[in-house]
């Protein structure tokens, strides 16, 4: 268990099962290194791609070495329990070789099921995918302080409930319980003195130039579905640095800067490079389709964030 400031807006986050040493509240701490990562699952098959083999080398000859990582989703290539309860092992493993905390929060691999389409999945009904996602992995959001930050998990595949799947394409969905959830804890952390800035995690992108953007489509435009996305929308659009220093995202799976940070603004980062096909790879490659992580250095009231490719920022390259 994960020592942290009790916040009761959300739950604790909780680091993977790696058998890495558990993080500590770092207390008194202000300047440390983390990085940051997502979208690592496999075309084919159970894993792991060579792509993730090769972004946690990288991260492994690092200098200095992070206090943690948090991993954007997609960690396995899903969509069935049964695949996952044999997948999630596997991904674990590579994630060991690391011997530092990861905190992960949860794609659209992890907890959707195969629909009809290329767009048509959604979150498992019968919550198989989900509970295969909590014993294995943990928590599905929630929320851990370290030093004089804090980092905040977002569910962006959270269950429908009550709420019809979407006429048109899916394309994430977040509760009105989590979002409460989240308002109130973000409520929370901007009040607290001992915490200088803020940093959310989740798999699907609020800003993005491409349809990855997580957002609802026009047939969909007077549905409870489209509120709850817009409402989502709405809330992170709205947040504001100091404190919210950045927004991390992974799902298209490439490099995005969408926003940059610092000066008073937050940030909105997409990165998807941890091992999955690259965007529009091989006949179509996007700007930025290359493997890489985040290094996020925090020194006080300042933080920077800098890209670290692997071999090089050639869209579609080899890892």
């Amino acid at each position: 268990m994960i020592a942290a400031l009790l916040l009761t807006a959300l739950p604790a986050l909780t680091q993977l099962h790696t058998g890495a040493p558990a993080l500590g509240n770092g207390a008194g701490v202000s300047k440390f290194t983390f990085f940051v990562a997502g979208d690592n699952r496999p075309d084919k098959g159970d894993g792991p791609a060579d792509g993730f083999t090769a972004v946690v080398t990288e991260m492994q000859m690092a200098s200095p070495q992070p206090l943690f990582v948090l991993w954007g989703g997609d960690t396995i290539k899903g969509k069935s329990s049964s695949d996952a309860k044999k997948q999630y092992p596997i991904a674990l493993k590579v994630f060991a070789k690391l011997n530092v905390p990861v905190f992960n929060t949860p794609g659209n691999h992890e907890l959707n099921q195969k629909g009809s389409g290329d767009c048509n999945d959604a979150p498992d009904p019968s919550g198989k995918l989900l509970d295969a996602y909590t014993t294995l992995m943990g928590p599905p959001f929630g929320v851990l302080t370290f030093g004089n930050s804090a980092f905040v998990s977002v569910n962006t595949d959270d269950s429908l409930g009550n709420i019809n799947p979407p006429k048109g394409c899916y394309n994430g969905f977040v509760s009105k319980s989590q979002r409460e959830q989240l308002a109130a804890m973000l409520a929370q952390l901007q009040s607290d003195h001992s915490i200088q800035h803020i940093f959310l995690f989740m798999h699907r992108p609020v800003r993005d130039d491409n349809h990855h953007q997580m957002k609802p489509d026009k047939q969909d435009k007077d549905t409870k579905y489209a509120t709850r996305v817009n409402e989502f929308l709405d809330t992170i659009k709205a947040l504001k640095n100091p404190k919210v220093a950045y927004v991390f995202a992974s799902h298209d799976h490439r490099y995005f800067e969408a926003t940059p940070g610092g000066s008073g603004t937050t940030g909105f980062i997409v990165t998807g490079g941890a091992g999955a096909p690259l965007s529009g790879c091989p006949d179509k490659p996007r700007s930025g389709a290359y493997y890489h992580y985040l290094r996020v250095d925090v020194d006080g009231a300042n933080v920077k964030v800098t890209v670290v490719p692997i071999n090089g920022t050639t869209p579609c390259g080899a890892p």
